[in-house]
């Protein structure tokens, strides 16, 4: 595989410039919405390809995905690239999975994750019989943590103080302060259920045991999208964000570690990286894990 190169600055053509730091899929999308909007961007990322947590090394002709490997909401990609007035399934091949995938236990039981209720269903009645009731109202649980945590509250900003207050009774309601193992414990006996049912938050390296039962919303989450497979990997998608970076005429720089967010005026103004090198920048979008953009690179901001 050839690795991805550092380039020059993004020659000024007298657009606005954005930068963006980090090229995960987070900032790869920031910077292609930025990039629709008129915006000169450059990306700013250290490492020698895109897709952060979702990147790829190689070794030996094989690939191994470093994050995330299925896609569950590939509307959320299908709407980026409309919003940039391109094709998304034209860009990347989108494969549906079925099932979704398998679980495995040591004892040789298997469980068989699927979008069909009654197939679900027999799969747990075929584990565990007395269960099944108790499956059924997970599935509702799981149901309406989707509607108040991804579709209402996951769309919406947060970051007032009353927004977050005004939402408290309903995660009272929700016993968001439960676990979501804690909650897959009190709908079903068999643990092997209640691992399949609460492994979830491992995808995003959370603990299962301390991550909120919001997390039950993943169940029902497959269920209305599915599971989705990109061919390449989650890599290739990264890939694909950085081709329609280059058609805006904006640019993903590798080997480049940015050091601070420069501030002026009571704004961010710009970058400097790790070699001293400066940009100057109308928008900075940090893309970087929130502790790192507020401890390091607005350390003298506090």
């Amino acid at each position: 595989m050839l690795k991805r190169v550092a380039m020059p600055p993004t020659p000024d053509d007298g657009r606005a410039h954005a930068v963006v730091i980090g090229a995960g899929l987070g900032g790869l999308s920031a910077a292609m919405r930025l990039g629709a909007k008129g915006y000169r961007v450059t990306v700013l990322d250290r490492l020698a390809s895109p897709g952060g947590r979702g990147s790829a090394i190689w070794q030996d002709g094989f690939r191994f995905d470093l994050g995330p490997t299925i896609v569950t909401v590939p509307q959320v990609f299908r709407d980026l690239w409309a919003a940039c007035g391109r094709d998304f399934d034209a860009a990347v091949d989108l494969r549906p999975m079925d099932p979704f995938y398998e679980i495995r236990w040591p004892d040789g039981s298997r469980f068989k994750a699927t979008g069909d209720t009654e197939q679900m269903v027999a799969e747990v009645e075929r584990l565990s019989p007395g269960d099944v009731a108790g499956y059924r109202r997970f599935l509702k649980d799981s149901e309406t943590r989707y509607r108040v945590g991804f579709e209402g509250l996951g769309r919406k900003p947060m970051h007032r103080l009353w927004d977050t207050i005004k939402v408290l009774p309903t995660f009272a309601w929700l016993r968001a302060d439960l676990a979501i193992l804690g909650h897959a414990k009190a709908r079903v006996r068999d643990p092997r259920l209640r691992m399949a049912l609460s492994f979830h938050p491992l995808f995003i390296g959370g603990d299962p045991m301390h991550v909120t039962s919001m997390y039950a919303l993943v169940s029902h989450l497959e269920k209305e999208y599915g599971v989705h497979y990109a061919m390449g990997g989650v890599a290739a998608i990264a890939d694909a964000m950085c081709d329609v970076i280059a058609d805006q005429g904006g640019l993903v720089r590798y080997g480049a570690e940015v050091d601070e967010i420069l501030v002026a005026g009571g704004r961010a103004s710009g970058i400097r990286l790790a070699g001293g090198e400066t940009l100057a920048a109308d928008i900075v979008v940090s893309n970087a894990d929130a502790g790192h953009t507020y401890t390091r690179l607005l350390r003298n901001h506090p």
